[in-house]
């Protein structure tokens, strides 16, 4: 949204304005004795050129600080910086009638009726300066190709469908760069890092839009270039990747589970020191996840002064997940907050977590729009005779065609727990083989409930990075299972629509948001998911022909990396 920008000088001017006021009324009432007695003009000429000289020292100090965001800020917050700043403004008095030794002439009846009247006062000239300010950013959005505001929502804007805008008409002789940060690597971790990869791959003969992609250089997760089919180092630090300019940052390795911040805040300085040394005008820096909200404030009032915008990617709701202690999960939650308001526009790959973000920071007037990730339909490479496909199943004793699947982390919001217990109520003769990375900690408590190991259908298979063999297991599984209840639209379901005959999914609207008519759906309550999978044994062969082809159809409605693409194409496109 391009938001009406708050004057630092009309903010300036309420403060002072509200002070001298509160400074009048105080002295007024607390002094009037003083107008009669012959000290009266000595006291009020010292007290009137202290005033002076402190609020002329708090203009400087104030007009030294960065662009105000009052435009972008809740009512609490302003409320709670107007409140901070008057505390340490009668500190400053009090400290100087001390030092002074002037405090015959301050007291506590003093110091309150300042401080509140000022807060008071202060507050007030602020929220309606805010509200004026909401005012004229609804009032000047024009409305483009004579459609109203209703009719203007940007998801209508780039839907493939609507031909209102051409992307052709809104070419600019000026090359747009678009930064991306959060990505670890480029395809070769999950679902950020594959979107990463499919959007260059797509944008490759896009004159118009130059790329330029953070990567992980050390640590979890880390960008091994040599596997990178197609990329070609510029030097130890930078590559080329389908005409994108990609950085590998140095993290420090010894933070452990902070390195991810320590990625991303690093990424974001050399972010801004490119736009910077380059003079790039309007940069979009399009960031992934939330990780940083608390950190990233004055690198986004950088890119702003360059004219540039602040894409934003929240990914799910972090901080529902289990697996963080409450101090974790307080600071995910607040991070997300501050990076909806930071961003002129959150961009999310779930329609629930659009509706999430619009309702819970609604006092930030989010501009939003749903952009989900993309995906294929595939068949596999691999025959049914492959020696890497028989022995996979081999290994772990399984039949062919005769095992249902799960793919995702072993992590507690993924629901394992209920996948395997009831799994093993069922009456189905069908292994269950868990492709998964290993959780020492959450298979031991999950033995000590289920004891799974004394069914020989629970198989632990490991991890399957080979991704000609992890195709050929969902082709041929006879069902895949699907418990996670926390996140936007998640690759792995995507890819099991795309490849999988029957998908099993829990019933949490993220998932049938995706798969809609395409899979059936089972609930956390006792008995639900076991009575499925009876149900599901006993499918004919065309009913389970005919679910997976609803299931491929809507990746090809939804989800094609082609339409995707395309979508932020002209999202990048807009703001020029």
């Amino acid at each position: 949204m391009n938001y009406y920008k708050a004057s630092k000088k009309i903010i300036l001017g309420i403060d002072i304005f509200t002070i001298t006021i509160s400074f009048v009324l105080v002295y007024l009432l607390r002094f009037r004795n003083l107008l009669e007695s012959s000290r009266s003009t000595e006291l009020t000429s010292m007290y009137v050129v202290f005033f002076v000289v402190t609020s002329a020292l708090y203009a400087v100090i104030f007009m030294s600080r960065g662009k105000p965001v009052l435009e972008r800020q809740s009512y609490k917050e302003i409320w709670f910086d107007v409140t901070r700043q008057q505390f340490f403004l009668m500190s400053f008095y009090v400290l100087l009638f001390f030092m002074l030794r002037m405090t015959f002439i301050i007291d506590r009846v003093v110091v309150s009726l300042f401080f509140g009247g000022s807060v008071i006062l202060d507050g007030v000239g602020r929220y309606l300066y805010h509200k004026y300010c909401v005012w004229r950013t609804y009032r000047s959005r024009i409305p483009l190709a004579d459609k109203d505001r209703n009719s203007r929502n940007i998801r209508q804007l780039i839907d493939v469908t609507d031909n209102t805008v051409d992307v052709r008409k809104l070419e600019n002789t000026d090359v747009q760069h678009v930064y991306i940060i959060g990505s670890k690597s480029i395809g070769q971790y999950g679902g950020f890092e594959s979107f990463v990869m499919n959007l260059l791959k797509g944008q490759e003969n896009n004159k118009n839009i130059k790329y330029h992609v953070t990567c992980k250089k050390n640590g979890n997760g880390y960008m091994d270039v040599s596997r990178l089919r197609g990329a070609s180092m510029i030097n130890e630090d930078e590559f080329i990747y389908y005409n994108a300019h990609c950085c590998l940052i140095d993290i420090n390795e010894k933070l452990g589970s902070g390195q991810a911040l320590d990625y991303d805040i690093k990424a974001f300085k050399w972010v801004c020191d490119h736009i910077e040394k380059n003079h790039v005008l309007h940069p979009i820096v399009y960031i992934l996840a939330s990780r940083i909200g608390l950190f990233e404030g004055k690198y986004v009032r950088k890119v702003h002064k360059a004219d540039g915008k602040i894409f934003q990617n929240p990914d799910g709701h972090e901080n529902w997940r289990s697996r963080w202690k409450l101090m974790i999960r307080w600071y995910w939650k607040l991070s997300e907050k501050m990076m909806v308001k930071n961003a002129d526009l959150v961009i999310c790959d779930s329609k629930n977590i659009e509706s999430y973000i619009r309702d819970e920071y609604a006092s930030y007037h989010p501009d939003t729009v749903w952009i989900p990730y993309g995906s294929i339909v595939i068949k596999s490479t691999l025959s049914d005779n492959d020696p890497k496909y028989l022995n996979w199943l081999a290994n772990h004793n399984l039949r062919d065609g005769h095992f249902y699947i799960s793919v995702g982390r072993f992590v507690p919001e993924n629901n394992f727990e209920i996948m395997i217990r009831e799994f093993m109520s069922s009456n189905t003769d069908k292994d269950f083989a868990i492709i998964t990375t290993e959780y020492p900690k959450l298979m031991s408590e999950l033995q000590q409930k289920l004891h799974f190991e004394r069914d020989r259908r629970i198989k632990f298979v490991g991890a399957v990075y080979d991704q000609e063999l992890l195709t050929k297991i969902r082709v041929n599984a006879y069902g895949y299972l699907h418990g996670h209840s926390v996140g936007g639209t998640n690759p792995s379901l995507l890819e099991a629509l795309g490849t999988t005959k029957l998908n099993l999914l829990l019933d949490v609207g993220f998932n049938r948001e995706v798969a809609e008519d395409g899979a059936l759906y089972w609930n956390e309550s006792k008995g639900s998911l076991a009575s499925l999978i009876n149900q599901t044994d006993k499918m004919k062969p065309e009913e389970i022909r005919d679910t997976g082809e609803k299931a491929k159809q809507r990746i090809r409605d939804e989800y094609r990396w082609e339409d995707i693409c395309e979508k932020y194409e002209k999202i990048f496109a807009l703001q020029n």
